[in-house]
């Protein structure tokens, strides 16, 4: 991800400091508590939200300890990570790499022009939301957040022709894999940045590749575009995916979904932000569900943050899906609705 207006969008998150060739160490720390009120027999939330995703106890979403280092024409960011957002959303890489968080090197080509390449496992250029909490709007993960990459391993090339824009191209080992699996396809993936304003930015990332063996080698192409938008107490920030992958024995399936936020400044400590979105998987290619209509799902949350310093809010969701099946655990068995509340502490230093 990219550094979007005063907050940081996306996943590059710890600040590097320039000007200064020696090593910057810095932490994070995110703890939460989650009531689901369908009551998870297993105390887990919905199988597609990979943060927060702990019912009914206080846990540890995120701690992170990272070094940056940076010169004029080289940088590096090493990062090590644990929780539950390490627990869930790495289960399928190598036990000895689940606790990394990143880990890339990177080399300015120019000495008159912004050219860089980095390598290594680095933070997704897809999305405008990021792993680490503070860093975003809401205190939870969208669901187009939740099922597309976090973090990939590669290399990228990245060039800012002017302060307004900026472009990349990477060469990956998968959708959202620090490993290749058995195949043959190389993955590919764009960004455009573009800021014409202060507090204006739009984006467009784009993935092609494939995430199956050679024994299916079924091709994805995804596309994910945002805007942002903020002046005085008001922001609006609009994003939606579409995705398609070939069939095993048909054609192409598709999914797509859409985000809408909106944050107002309450007073010099306090925000309130409303989300509206929308998901649809039907053919199941990220989330499978073995329903009719798979994740299609509306969700709707509303929260408050109350900024104790600038590095260390105290946040409080409440949030809702409606699904066209009946996807969610409940008491009383499955259910198309699920509701929780969602208490977070987070800090960074």
């Amino acid at each position: 991800m990219v550094r979007c207006g005063p907050l940081a969008f996306g996943q590059d998150t710890l600040a590097v400091d320039t000007a200064r060739a020696k090593p910057v160490f810095s932490a994070y720390v995110d703890v939460y508590y989650a009531y689901d009120f369908g009551h998870p027999r297993d105390e887990q939330r919905p199988q597609f939200l990979y943060q927060y995703n702990r019912h009914n106890e206080v846990d540890l979403n995120l701690g992170l300890a990272r070094v940056d280092y940076a010169e004029e024409r080289l940088r590096a960011t090493f990062g090590l990570m644990a929780g539950t957002y390490a627990q869930a959303n790495l289960i399928n890489e190598p036990e000895l790499l689940r606790n990394v968080y990143e880990a890339r090197l990177g080399l300015k080509l120019s000495r008159t022009k912004e050219i860089w390449l980095d390598a290594g496992v680095y933070t997704s250029h897809i999305g405008m939301e990021s792993a680490i909490g503070i860093e975003n709007w809401t205190l939870t993960r969208s669901i187009i957040a939740e099922n597309s990459p976090y973090y990939l391993s590669g290399a990228k090339l990245t060039w800012a022709p002017s302060k307004k824009l900026e472009v990349a191209a990477h060469f990956l080992n998968g959708w959202q894999r620090m490993r290749r699996i058995q195949d043959n396809i190389p993955c590919f993936g764009t960004q455009v940045l573009y800021t014409p304003r202060e507090g204006v930015q739009f984006n467009w990332s784009t993935f092609a590749g494939s995430d199956t063996p050679d024994s299916l080698s079924l091709y994805r192409v995804f596309n994910n575009l945002w805007f942002s938008f903020e002046k005085g107490n008001w922001g609006l920030r609009l994003g939606g995916d579409v995705g398609a992958q070939e069939g095993k024995y048909d054609g192409w399936h598709t999914w797509a979904g859409a985000l809408m936020l909106v944050r107002r400044k309450l007073g010099e400590r306090y925000f309130g932000v409303a989300r509206a979105e929308y998901y649809t998987d039907p053919e199941q290619v990220i989330v499978p569900t073995a329903t009719p209509h798979g994740l299609t799902t509306l969700g709707y949350s509303l929260g408050l943050d109350m900024q104790i310093t600038p590095d260390a809010p105290l946040r409080v969701e409440g949030r809702t899906f409606h699904g066209v099946d009946a996807i969610f655990e409940s008491v009383h068995g499955p259910a198309q609705d699920n509701t929780s509340i969602t208490v977070s502490m987070a800090a960074r230093f």
